[in-house]
């Protein structure tokens, strides 16, 4: 009998790996459901609870020289699955990370279509201001073969947003009138997403915490106080631990954001989860994969106290 209940183990677990695992599975059956079906389940699963998206660009892509292709997802997704989410009746707050201008575009002309969603924009202020791309635009202008060299070599703090090559590269980013005008939207928000994007658990300490420092000097010179903080690379317990929290927490009281999947009820305070959407799968696809981790959030709820 044990043997035999092995058997069916290594089974299921090969035929998850072929799908792509759990979430790979959700994918498809968002893919394949009828509308009125996938609905069903994702009101079932996401009903007074509060769903977070975390997006990034707004475009037709993936292009072949992405970084990382999943990064960007087209407008009508966007538009579709924030819909879904408000017909099954979960509070929806949208986000974007990085400064991007057809991402401040899109929440510029859609902003009042979804009265009752936030929307929040994340931001590098010194990178806005000082007019500075990130490192990975110089991966996707010399091929993704050179990421390593390009991604994570520890920076100058004072010199690194000053590069030349990075200020070539600064175009795609909206400007610091831009932000403020966005902010002026009454459902919309910026918040802030450090000077240099670092990956805090992969840098060392003295320079992960002094641009957390220096970037909510620099957020709140210009856009006022700060009130939310998106860890960049935000996996809780990869990309950032405690210890990053803390130092955070020394700087005054926001709202944390994290890039934990799941949604989170509005009990809960201080860091808080976001779903990493796929841009490349369509708004069903992803309704589905939403609805999934949210039913084992109901069960199983999170992992992570912070």
């Amino acid at each position: 009998m044990a043997g035999n209940e092995e058997r069916l183990r290594g089974l299921v677990r090969g035929a998850l790996r072929r799908v792509g695992g759990i979430d790979g599975l959700a994918y498809r059956a968002g893919d394949a459901l009828p509308t009125v079906a996938r609905q069903a389940l994702l009101k079932r699963a996401v009903k007074d609870l509060h769903v977070t998206l975390c997006l990034h660009r707004v475009a037709d892509r993936p292009r072949a020289t992405d970084w990382q292709p999943a990064l960007c997802m087209n407008g009508r997704n966007i538009s579709e699955l924030t819909h879904a989410l408000l017909d099954a009746e979960a509070r929806v707050t949208v986000t974007f990370d990085d400064g991007y201008r057809d991402a401040a575009e899109w929440i510029s002309a859609n902003a009042a279509q979804f009265p009752s969603v936030e929307f929040i924009f994340f931001v590098c202020p010194e990178k806005a201001e000082r007019r500075a791309g990130f490192r990975w635009d110089l991966v996707e202008q010399r091929g993704v073969d050179h990421a390593d060299e390009l991604m994570w070599k520890v920076p100058e703090i004072d010199s690194e947003n000053a590069r030349e090559e990075l200020k070539k590269l600064s175009g795609e980013l909206s400007t610091i009138e831009e932000l403020r005008a966005l902010a002026k939207l009454p459902n919309v928000k910026l918040g802030n997403h450090t000077n240099l994007h670092l990956s805090s658990a992969r840098f060392p300490d003295d320079v992960v915490r002094e641009d957390f420092r220096r970037s909510t000097a620099a957020f709140e010179r210009l856009f006022g106080r700060q009130k939310h903080f998106a860890f960049p690379f935000g996996t809780p317990g990869h990309h950032f631990t405690q210890k990053h929290v803390d130092w955070l927490r020394e700087l005054g009281s926001f709202t944390i954001w994290t890039t934990e999947a799941r949604p989170h009820r509005n009990t809960e305070s201080g860091v808080l989860p976001r779903f990493p959407v796929d841009g490349r799968r369509e708004a069903a696809a992803l309704a589905a994969w939403i609805a999934t981790r949210s039913a084992d959030f109901r069960v199983r709820g999170s992992k992570f106290r912070f």
